[in-house]
């Protein structure tokens, strides 16, 4: 194995269209502890909204809401087994980003951006940790699997589960080298990040210029996608087009997808600022638009409901989101393979990755806040 890269910051990884299948090794024991959607703050954006509107119309419009929202997810479907425990009243909400477009079958799409929201058990914190698509880590066997029994159960890439199990697959993975007890699931695919962005009328984001040799511009960047929009460094008002095109890029800068999961946090704060400066929160017309054009792009589990969500949220802005990503190695080579290293023995992640073990403990224990003080450069918080 060979090793290349700076602690979470390096650069990565695979070409698109691998679906994580590459390197299926057998798992030694029982194993360790995104590119086109959204990214979320699909649930905690529209709870808080939803409850700090106040009235009695923007409670009906909540509740309607939490009737309309399309529940596939049953995550008390999940074999319990080897689910970690609930051991507090924080909230760990896992927002999938997927790929799927009209007019694709949904059982091709991917999961492409996966973010873990911690939410304090007082509801005045929130903290995001991006879970980059090639980590390396332990898929758990899952009977229900779609290539089961041949590729569950093994280390590969983290976006293999939901390839292979869909959204209970890619929930007991993230559970299995965490710890971490996840409470819902909320998936937004790439027309609903359209929807968000245009029922808001649009964000406002500082774009980062091209600094990989190969796409070097100090002027900006210009898309690899589609049309091939060019956008100029510095402040822009992004519609939902083309913000979902600027968050997709990653070749363009020498982080790679870092730099990707950086922009996507970056669109979430957007989203709740623009939800601020929009009148969300003050007009019973554009909160009814939005929070109705919002429950038409997200998919959520049978438990989530809405209005209680908003009562432990509702204080919510983007100042109290810190977004930080998975700790990590690096990039590596592992067994022929290109991918996000967490860590060189996934027995024994502490060895080598003491941080990435500390903040799901922190998680856990609900405690992350103090793991961000103590940890600033982890947490990408310290100075550059």
């Amino acid at each position: 194995m060979t090793y290349s890269g700076s602690n979470y910051r390096g650069s990565a990884s695979v070409p698109p269209g691998d679906g994580g299948g590459g390197a299926r090794v057998a798992a030694a024991a029982t194993g360790g502890p995104t590119r086109r959607g959204l990214i979320g703050s699909g649930i905690g954006l529209v709870a808080s909204i939803a409850a700090t509107g106040g009235g009695f119309a923007v409670w009906s419009t909540a509740n309607k809401t939490n009737l309309d929202l399309d529940r596939p997810f049953d995550l008390d479907a999940i074999p319990d087994e080897n689910r970690p425990d609930k051991l507090n009243g924080a909230l760990n909400i896992l927002v999938i980003g997927s790929d799927h477009r009209e007019g694709n079958a949904e059982e091709d799409a991917r999961s492409d951006t996966v973010i873990l929201m911690h939410v304090n058990e007082d509801g005045t914190e929130a903290h995001g940790v991006s879970i980059p698509r090639d980590l390396y880590v332990h898929i758990p066997e899952y009977a229900e699997a779609s290539y089961y029994p041949d590729y569950t159960g093994v280390d590969t890439k983290f976006n293999a589960a939901y390839a292979w199990g869909g959204v209970p697959l890619t929930v007991l993975t993230v559970e299995d080298f965490t710890g971490v007890r996840i409470d819902h699931v909320v998936e937004i695919n790439f027309a609903g990040l359209v929807q968000v962005v245009d029922a808001l009328g649009g964000v406002e984001m500082n774009i980062e210029w091209a600094d990989h040799p190969n796409y070097y511009d100090e002027t900006g960047v210009t898309s690899i996608h589609g049309e091939e929009r060019y956008f100029p460094k510095g402040p822009n008002h992004l519609t939902g087009e083309e913000a979902l095109d600027y968050v997709r890029q990653r070749y363009q800068w020498q982080r790679g997808d870092f730099a990707r999961m950086q922009h996507q946090q970056e669109l979430i704060k957007a989203i709740m600022d623009s939800a601020l400066s929009a009148g969300v929160l003050t007009s019973r017309d554009t909160l009814t638009s939005f929070i109705d054009s919002t429950s038409d792009a997200v998919k959520v589990d049978t438990e989530f409901n809405v209005v209680s969500t908003a009562i432990s949220l509702m204080g919510l802005r983007s100042d109290d989101l810190v977004f930080m990503t998975t700790p990590n190695l690096g990039t590596g080579d592992i067994n022929g393979n290109s991918v996000v290293v967490y860590t060189w023995d996934l027995e024994n992640p502490e060895s080598d990755n003491p941080e990435a073990v500390s903040l799901w403990e922190a998680i856990r224990e609900d405690e992350v806040a103090a793991w961000v003080a103590a940890n600033p450069e982890a947490s990408g918080q310290g100075d550059e």
